[in-house]
């Protein structure tokens, strides 16, 4: 949608009722701030180009587990947080955590295009394409330089879903508007350089052996329950060592992280099925006798605690 705002007030209302509760900073003797554009989401994911007028500051009021990604157009942006900055120029675009309540500087005549991710979102789609669990963060290199290939590219991609017939287009056809959030999410991963870039770019393994798909099976059916590493190679019909040795090469994960993992994906389905239980019984049903332990894990799994999730 095309969005013109004049007065701190208004860009407060639309950032606050659009993404999260904003605080807008200004001098005193400032002009008289603005704001326009085209702003459009997809299933979780946002995009826009905007131009901003004025000089002021943006404060988020409430940590967002969004990865937000900047490529600016003329002028500088500065995100702070704590003693650390970060700016954003028509140099170098940027990957923002705002689990980390950013401070937002914006420049008289800043533009940029911009996008966001629920970080749920990507841990999910990561997790289809490397076909297993997300175990570890899923972390952005902060910068990279406009001028690169993954930037260029970005950039012609947001071009393309902000022009106003196509942007006005996605809010009539489903199909298309499913096609592009898919699109936006698997270029991110695939060519903004993070924690998981090695893996989606290794070619996929040769099949699992027959031990490794047995276990594998074993835990699917059965996450509930409790079985030693030992017993499992002995069902298996293989050594421990093999065992532990092919999880690593075809799933890249230990024996007790995909069991993990797997018990995590039944705690969600359960969160999301039945929003009005308690976390604490799902997180026991599922083996998990530790509460802050399995919101930990959660979180790291899926970019989310289950709290949230819960109520969303």
């Amino acid at each position: 949608m095309d969005v013109t705002l004049y007065g701190a007030d208004s860009i407060t209302e639309f950032f606050t009722q659009r993404f999260a509760p904003v605080r807008i900073e200004t001098e005193s003797n400032n002009k008289i701030l603005g704001m326009q554009g085209r702003f459009g989401s997809l299933l979780g994911v946002g995009f826009s180009r905007a131009e901003f007028s004025g000089h002021f500051r943006i404060a988020l009021l409430i940590p967002q587990d969004v990865v937000f990604f900047c490529l600016p157009l003329k002028n500088v942006l500065t995100f702070r947080s704590g003693r650390e900055t970060v700016s954003a120029s028509p140099d170098t675009a940027v990957a923002i955590d705002m689990m980390s309540t950013p401070l937002l500087e914006i420049p008289d005549g800043y533009t940029h295009y911009t996008l966001f991710f629920h970080r749920s979102l990507l841990v999910e789609r990561l997790s289809g394409l490397l076909n297993r669990p997300v175990v570890n963060s899923l972390v952005f290199e902060s910068q990279i330089a406009t001028k690169s290939l993954s930037a260029t590219a970005l950039q012609s991609m947001l071009f393309f879903v902000t022009s106003s017939s196509f942007s006005d287009e996605l809010g009539r056809t489903r199909l298309t508007a499913m096609r592009v959030h898919e699109m936006l999410i698997d270029f991110v991963l695939e060519s903004w350089p993070n924690s998981y870039s090695k893996a989606l770019n290794q070619p996929q393994p040769v099949v699992a052996p027959r031990h490794v798909k047995l276990a594998t099976d074993f835990i699917c059916d059965n996450p509930q329950k409790t079985i030693s590493v030992s017993e499992l190679a002995m069902l298996t019909g293989t050594s421990l060592r093999s065992l532990q040795t092919g999880f690593r090469r075809f799933l890249g994960l230990s024996i007790t992280a995909y069991q993990r993992q797997i018990r995590l994906e039944r705690a969600r389905e359960d969160i999301r099925r039945e929003p009005g239980t308690p976390v604490q019984e799902i997180a026991l049903r599922w083996g998990f006798t530790n509460t802050g332990r399995f919101t930990r894990y959660f979180r790291e799994a899926y970019g989310i605690s289950p709290a949230r999730l819960a109520r969303q």
